[in-house]
């Protein structure tokens, strides 16, 4: 790290690191302890126990928010990294193989459909079977759900075209997602056009501290997105929180920084954009029905929550569910574990906390749990099947298709 000399010793981050509570307090793998490691000469080489206890780090941003001195941890974490070998810490390989399929689309397009197959025939198979748990991402919902409405035809030339970031996950793995996001968008007036030539938005890459690989990235989606105009809509909370970041990334070289400013001035995160659209509601639309009201769990994603503070909009857009009663944590939003690729390089604590955020929110007895967060809604599929429950995990633009809300409609023409 850079600057440790900075930190205050004061424990705030280990108050809100779900690492460090995970792991029963283990001091190096807090923010504090990794930024004391950083100013002892003797441990301040990339030894594999000093990688190890680097990549013990979900970068979810927490202990940055947390820090009275506004130590930028995240940052300071990639940047120690990016001196490390490209296999740090356990489970390396397997890190280091998944950040290859994300640079190539066709690998992920197989695995999609691969999984898509297995994942009909996993049920079969004992809750804790290991294949399951890994396969649970594809799994069809267990739970009985509403039946989609049909949405009133739109001639497609009355559309605006407006520009769209899909991501990986829903461009490749889970297209369900990108057809939800179309006919989400569609209602309101838009057609989503996704750029010829967009890759991975590089968040595994830059997380790992291959800076190269994530600037490479960067700059050709950059020129992918600047042929086109307007607002660049992203579906995925991860990918528009990495593409905000795209300026910095590049801030060593000036005309991609100016190039990445100009990208980035137009990003614009999918429920907020949504939200924006849909008309002022008074709440309560529980009471429009005359049916049990469908419980609904909304999970924050981390960089939404703590980078961008986007967490009142997706809520909102629920409220104006009619039949959605939007359950919540007494004590407030938590972290899935996930964490990019952490899951793959500390499997065991990434278990840890999705179980006890699972657990947490099972006991509210949700119908259905969403989110806007690709690897969220994996960690959540996983977290379900693990703890054999039947509730439907599904991004919020599938919710939010699947309910069909008039309420949801423009509030004037586009």
């Amino acid at each position: 790290m850079t600057n440790p000399v900075r930190c205050a010793k004061c424990g705030a981050c280990t108050v809100v690191c779900p690492v460090y509570r995970a792991s029963g307090g283990l001091e190096s793998y807090s923010a504090r302890g990794r930024n004391h490691l950083a100013t002892v000469p003797e441990y301040a080489r990339p030894t594999p126990a000093y990688e190890d206890i680097f990549s013990k780090c979900l970068l979810c941003g927490a202990c940055t928010k947390a820090c009275p001195r506004g130590i930028d941890v995240n940052r300071e974490t990639v940047r120690a990294r990016a001196g490390f070998t490209r296999l740090y810490g356990r489970h390396g390989f397997q890190k280091y193989l998944a950040r290859q399929a994300l640079r190539h689309p066709e690998i992920l397009g197989a695995a999609g459909r691969l999984g898509r197959t297995a994942g009909r025939l996993t049920r079969r198979l004992p809750t804790d079977s290991g294949l399951r748990l890994r396969l649970a991402m594809f799994e069809p919902p267990a739970a009985e759900l509403p039946a989609a409405q049909e949405a009133a035809p739109r001639p497609l030339p009355s559309l605006s075209s407006l520009t769209w970031f899909p991501g990986c996950a829903a461009e490749y793995l889970f297209p369900e997602i990108a057809d939800a996001c179309r006919d989400l968008l569609a209602g309101h007036g838009f057609d989503l056009v996704a750029p010829e030539g967009l890759g991975c938005c590089g968040l595994a890459h830059h997380a790992a501290g291959d800076i190269e690989a994530a600037q490479a990235l960067a700059r050709r989606n950059i020129e992918a997105l600047e042929r086109r105009p307007g607002p660049i809509l992203i579906s995925c909370a991860s990918c528009f929180a990495h593409l905000r970041h795209y300026r910095d990334l590049l801030a060593d070289d000036p005309l991609w920084r100016e190039r990445a400013a100009a990208v980035g001035d137009r990003l614009a995160e999918m429920m907020q954009f949504v939200d924006g659209l849909a008309p002022p509601t008074d709440g309560g639309s529980a009471a429009a029905t005359t049916q049990r009201p469908l419980r609904v769990f909304y999970h924050d994603p981390c960089h939404l929550r703590h980078e961008v503070a986007i967490v009142k909009e997706p809520r909102r857009l629920l409220q104006r569910l009619p039949g959605v009663d939007l359950v919540e944590l007494p004590g407030g939003p938590q972290c899935c574990g996930q964490g990019g690729l952490f899951h793959l390089g500390a499997p065991e604590l990434a278990a840890l906390i999705r179980d006890d955020l699972a657990a947490k929110v099972l006991a509210l007895q949700p119908d259905i749990v969403t989110s806007t967060c690709s690897g969220c809604l994996m960690q959540w599929k996983t977290a379900l099947t693990a703890a054999g429950s039947p509730v439907a995990v599904m991004h919020l633009a599938e919710l939010l298709r699947l309910m069909a809300a008039p309420s949801l409609a423009p509030a004037s023409p586009l």
